[in-house]
């Protein structure tokens, strides 16, 4: 097939030939969307996983123009957006690959040619946002006792094979944890910046440190793409982003707008920002930052954070905020489609409400971390009553 008929087949993905997404874990995923795992590098080698039977079926599925709900969060995206492509899905920015790679790869199933890099190696992180877990924050296992062991041995192989195949790589995304922490990152940086310094680079980090090797080594890529983890300002930061320090947050930022020139923020959007995210906006475009600046994303899970707990009185308040914000902003930038977003996933959901356990699971929290939710959230507790 040439690039037009893969390009006009909407369940075809290049990610299942070319990409690897790896958790803490060791599971392997074709991408950090889906929730189909593929194999596990404990139980067997990277490369076998990648030319299995598992992801020999998704491929030939494509192949075969068949769509699956393991693609669906790409599917519903591009439906909801129609004509708009401000936001793209993960399916769609991919297809990009379909210009640097051999059209033949493509061609069975069985093939395979590593493009993309998603990794997780580790948990390790300083933060425990309260909607994480142990399995991706060191600091949360630490904090329930649930420490996550990782066979070292698995994952030395699957660095030999991801290093024996980093000159096809034209695209690495780091994320963790908090992948300025992950030792494996500085190894895996090293090796590819005598590679290749012009490779497409992106960083997804909470940005607590940056003056260290790993940020030392990441500015002598020339094409870097940092995305920043920040849900609102002030003290319901650091609530939600616990182990942050605000003052800290906005010098970090300071410098690492001095030495980069693409940066994205990344909002997760639920029930303890459900307003105060509309002042986290306001603050740094009053800062000076671009509308294309800001991505919202809808928590979903854990379900005792979801947005749609709140009463209706209070999602109508939030809907005529979001359809007023949407009419004030540019329908070309990322800030805009995030809005269209919330608004859908406000306007079209069959939810159980149960506030009463979105504070009976603060509580814990609160107690362990010697904090106070209802005083920062006020408006959340007069709800639940």
């Amino acid at each position: 097939m040439d690039a037009k008929t893969y390009l006009t087949k909407k369940s075809f993905c290049t990610l299942p030939w070319t990409g690897v997404y790896i958790q803490p874990d060791g599971d392997v995923r074709n991408c950090a969307i889906t929730k189909t795992t593929i194999g596990n590098i404990n139980e067997q080698p990277l490369e076998d996983i990648l030319r299995g039977p598992d992801n020999q079926t998704i491929k030939q599925d494509m192949l075969n123009d068949v769509m699956h709900e393991r693609c669906g969060q790409c599917h519903r995206l591009e439906s909801h957006q129609k004509n708009h492509f401000d936001q793209v899905s993960n399916r769609v920015w991919y297809l990009k690959k379909l210009k640097t790679t051999d059209m033949t790869v493509f061609d069975e199933p069985t093939n395979f040619q590593l493009k993309m890099l998603d990794l997780r190696w580790k948990n390790t992180c300083n933060f425990a946002c309260v909607y994480c877990d142990p399995s991706l924050s060191s600091r949360w296992a630490v904090e329930l006792g649930q420490p996550q062991r990782i066979d070292s041995d698995a994952l030395a192989g699957s660095l030999d094979y991801i290093y024996n195949n980093l000159h096809t790589v034209d695209h690495i995304y780091l994320a963790g944890g908090e992948p300025l922490l992950i030792r494996e990152n500085l190894v895996l940086l090293t090796k590819m910046l005598d590679i290749n310094p012009d490779i497409e680079l992106r960083i997804n980090t909470n940005l607590s440190v940056i003056h260290n090797d790993i940020y030392n080594l990441i500015k002598q890529f020339s094409n870097v793409h940092w995305t920043v983890s920040i849900d609102n300002i002030g003290d319901q930061f650091e609530y939600l982003r616990y182990g942050s320090n605000w003052p800290q947050f906005l010098n970090n930022l300071n410098q690492l707008t001095k030495d980069f020139n693409k940066i994205n923020f990344n909002a997760v959007w639920c029930v303890l920002n459900s307003k105060s995210v509309f002042e986290f906006i306001d603050y740094f475009i009053g800062l000076g930052y671009h509308e294309n600046t800001f991505i919202v994303n809808p928590l979903e899970y854990p379900t005792w954070l979801d947005i749609n707990n709140l009463p209706e009185q209070q999602l109508d308040d939030i809907r005529k905020e979001l359809e007023l914000r949407i009419e004030h902003t540019d329908p070309h930038f990322c800030l805009n489609n995030s809005l269209r977003l919330m608004l859908n996933f406000i306007s079209n959901s069959d939810f159980n409400k149960d506030l009463n356990e979105t504070v009976a699971n603060l509580a814990p929290i609160d107690l362990r971390r010697n904090l106070n939710s209802k005083h920062l959230f006020p408006e959340l507790y007069t709800c639940s009553k």
